[in-house]
């Protein structure tokens, strides 16, 4: 008896200091959730947009907008370098938007994004878009060229491209 006693009591301590250790989804920040989809430093600019906040931003506003998708590797391999040339560039927020979450929906708002950033079926993720006073001025997608590795000579080229938009915006 005194085992199960002591057995019960570990067990009850064991759940309490978890559960005093672990943040609730909800509890996160943009950042903090990013970091955890994308397995990057929870030091980033990246913020959750609604379509209605995408929306806004591609008709009336001026940002940065990453599409993309933590299911694909590219999407993946394509935040770590903007991650970095943003950083560096000292942007205070980034857009996040999935589109994925949105694409097959029968929405005329969706519709009207895609036709905004000019997105159709052969459009792959990730999409960085430079905005100016509601106005699209320039965007990379990924792969930028027909060699799909993720190696070196992939980052160095991503990283001049996004250097490239993102001094468009500064």
């Amino acid at each position: 008896m005194k085992k199960v006693v002591v057995l019960f009591v570990s067990m009850i301590l064991i759940f309490s200091v978890n559960g005093c250790s672990v943040k609730k989804t909800a509890e996160l920040t943009d950042a903090e959730k990013f970091a955890n989809e994308y397995s990057i430093s929870v030091e980033n600019p990246f913020k959750y947009a609604t379509l209605n906040e995408v929306l806004n931003l591609v008709q009336n506003d001026s940002g940065i907008l990453f599409l993309g998708d933590s299911d694909s590797e590219w999407s993946t391999f394509g935040v770590q370098t903007l991650n970095k040339v943003v950083t560096d560039a000292k942007i205070d927020e980034v857009y996040y938007f999935n589109p994925e979450t949105v694409r097959n929906k029968d929405s005329k708002q969706y519709k009207n994004l895609a036709e905004l950033l000019q997105l159709d079926e052969e459009s792959s993720l990730p999409i960085v878009y430079v905005i100016i006073d509601g106005k699209v001025v320039d965007h990379v997608d990924y792969p930028i060229h027909d060699d799909t590795s993720m190696d070196d000579r992939s980052i160095n080229q991503l990283e001049d491209k996004y250097l490239d938009l993102i001094s468009l915006y500064l």
